[in-house]
């Protein structure tokens, strides 16, 4: 009996210490007065996660804030570009000499590798009787974060189908990413990819990019971003025949619009450009438009653009560019 009892009171005893770690104790002190109690999950494009007993994880405008407390570890990007592994307390405002408007990223440091994925989906079709056209789209993107690097793996999909003269037309994309963060807003990226555009006469093209990029601007609704590097692909067009290798420059010039407040809205825009350095004369361009608005939590609906130029199309292109726009549903997750 006391043995039954030592037991049932060990196992009471450690039932309540894991529960005391599993109590989420950061705290937010909020402009107003208010203080939140809860767990500091991010803050990303001014908006900082907080997760609650009770409602859930909510989203504070980082302009609201005028304290934070927690004991865990972050990763904290600063306004001046520097990035630290520290805890929110305030030997980090005094180790640093800095303020909360000089900070502008962070990231929780998360304990599994599944919850530090995060990404979306989105899927779309459009159809019209008249011209006995339908258009299916899909793109899927999931990244992974570490202190200073982030890895990502997307992929789009585009299939137009006229019946009326039988012609399937198919624009298709996957790459895998990694980026570095530097100080002073600085990064270096490197990507490895697949392409194929049948409007472009392309069949395959597998490429290379690397280079540097600067973050030019960023606050609390506007992220822009450009840089350049080499590209390198070798390619092969639908009529078939051999590979050819291609050595180009590569620019791009990349913008983000966001409003974070219910319902959530934003603008992604990304445009690339490749002088070849191999072909003189050729010239590559893309651009992609992306605007969503948030329906009921983490699911979206919005609408992409796309347009690709090539100046020396492969042999069997029907048009030296090509366009498209699509309605979408998409649905993110992990943030």
């Amino acid at each position: 009996m006391a043995c039954r009892k030592f037991l049932v009171g060990f196992a009471i005893c450690l039932g309540l210490h894991f529960g005391a770690l599993a109590q989420r104790t950061d705290k937010v002190h909020l402009k107003n007065g208010d203080i939140l109690t809860g767990e500091i999950k991010s803050l990303e494009l001014a908006i900082l996660s907080f997760k609650m007993d009770g409602p859930g994880t909510i989203s504070i405008k980082w302009e609201e804030v005028k304290d934070l407390w927690s004991n865990k570890l972050f990763i904290i990007k600063f306004r001046r570009g520097g990035i630290v592994t520290e805890h929110l307390d305030s030997n980090l405002f005094m180790r640093y000499k800095i303020t909360l408007d000089d900070i502008i990223e962070i990231t929780q440091i998360k304990s599994t590798f599944i919850k530090r994925l995060y990404g979306s989906l989105d899927i779309g079709i459009n159809y019209s009787k008249s011209s006995q056209y339908i258009q299916l789209n899909s793109s899927f993107s999931v990244s992974y974060r570490l202190p200073k690097w982030e890895l990502n793996l997307s992929s789009t999909f585009n299939s137009t189908n006229n019946y009326g003269d039988s012609t399937i037309t198919k624009k298709q994309s996957i790459s895998f990413g990694a980026g570095l963060n530097l100080n002073n807003f600085y990064f270096a990226f490197s990507q490895v990819g697949w392409q194929k555009n049948t409007e472009l006469g392309l069949d395959n093209r597998f490429i290379y990019n690397g280079g540097l990029g600067k973050t030019l601007l960023v606050n609390n609704h506007n992220r822009l971003r450009a840089g350049a590097g080499i590209s390198t692909n070798i390619e092969r067009s639908i009529d078939g025949g051999k590979y050819v290798g291609n050595l180009d420059a590569l620019g791009f010039l990349d913008y983000k619009l966001f409003y974070n407040s219910s319902p959530k809205k934003s603008l992604d825009a990304a445009y690339y450009i490749f002088p070849s350095l191999s072909d003189w004369g050729r010239l590559r361009m893309e651009f992609d438009l992306n605007t969503k608005i948030e329906v009921i939590k983490d699911f979206f609906v919005g609408l992409v653009f796309y347009y690709n130029y090539d100046s020396k199309p492969l042999e069997g292109a029907s048009s030296n560019y090509d366009y498209g726009i699509n309605f979408t549903l998409g649905y993110t997750f992990g943030k």
